[in-house]
């Protein structure tokens, strides 16, 4: 019997190895402008998330939608797009996530950070929860921090913690600018959060191999157009001239906090493919103004 263990045991951890090893050449083969380095800790995670494939799946589903808008706004940003997994990270694609401290949206702005690039916050609108602006937002950060360290690992780093706490790991690491040279230095939340990434990565790109589907999201239409308009408008008006539900309506605008498109303003609209049309033919006086820069699907 203490054989049979033993063997159930000794097989258990051949696979185990077997599995790491696995994952570690796969993340060694991605292609990547940011480094993937594999480690202990990134294979923690990785394990974590394979053993919740419900989650994995939604995410992947939620992705559907979201990704094709983030990667062409990175795209035209000069960034690389498998930054968009930083959303993952920071709120699983789900743009009604508020932390503790107030953070929101997709990449989850503080109020004063998301002022601070151009994010409109009131009782009517709020601008982190908009797909395009927000992502827009992100990419004006991400792209100053780039300009500041030079490393895409540091500039993830830098994402989660600030800028004055990377100073001060920098200055602790003997001035070496390298996440791996400086993780020591970092808080336990920021340390966590490259693997975090790193695993995100491969989770995503590797799902089919683990049998792991594309959830089908409700409400959410893929693929989108967008329109423009600086009227006031009901979302209830709007679906009703584009005869989509307005339970779809809701969910792909959810920066109007008070189902209305503020008169005055710039309002972008996300739509199902087709619909954007049937706006200015429905709604007299609406101005709209198709958005020419939708993602092409």
């Amino acid at each position: 019997m203490k054989r049979l263990v033993f063997f159930i045991l000794a097989l258990t951890l051949s696979l185990s190895v077997l599995a790491d090893e696995t994952v570690k050449q796969r993340i060694k083969q991605m292609q990547r402008t940011v480094p993937m380095q594999y480690n202990q800790e990134v294979q923690t995670y990785v394990s974590r998330y394979l053993k919740a494939p419900g989650m994995v799946s939604r995410v992947r589903g939620l992705g559907e939608y979201y990704f094709p808008i983030i990667e062409q706004i990175f795209r035209e940003n000069g960034l690389p797009t498998e930054l968009k997994y930083l959303t993952l990270v920071e709120s699983k694609l789900n743009p009604l996530v508020v932390s503790p401290r107030g953070a929101a949206g997709l990449w989850q702005f503080m109020p004063g950070s998301g002022k601070a690039f151009g994010l409109e916050r009131n009782a009517y609108v709020d601008d982190r929860l908009d797909t395009y602006r927000s992502t827009e937002a992100a990419c004006k950060l991400l792209k100053r921090l780039y300009s500041m360290y030079g490393d895409w690992a540091i500039v993830i780093a830098a994402y989660n913690c600030g800028s004055g706490t990377i100073r001060g790991a920098i200055k602790a690491a003997g001035g070496k600018k390298s996440f791996w040279a400086i993780y020591p230095y970092l808080p336990k939340q920021t340390r966590i959060y490259m693997p975090i990434f790193i695993a995100y990565n491969y989770v995503i790109e590797y799902a089919d191999a683990y049998n792991i589907p594309v959830a089908t999201i409700d409400n959410l239409a893929v693929p989108v157009d967008t329109v423009h308009t600086n009227k006031r408008m009901t979302l209830q008006q709007i679906a009703k001239a584009t005869d989509t539900p307005i339970e779809t309506v809701r969910m792909m605008n959810p920066q109007y906090l008070q189902g209305v498109t503020p008169a005055g303003r710039d309002n972008i609209i996300c739509l199902p493919k087709g619909k954007a049309q049937f706006i200015r033919k429905n709604v007299p006086d609406s101005e709209v103004n198709e958005d020419k820069t939708t993602p092409k699907q």
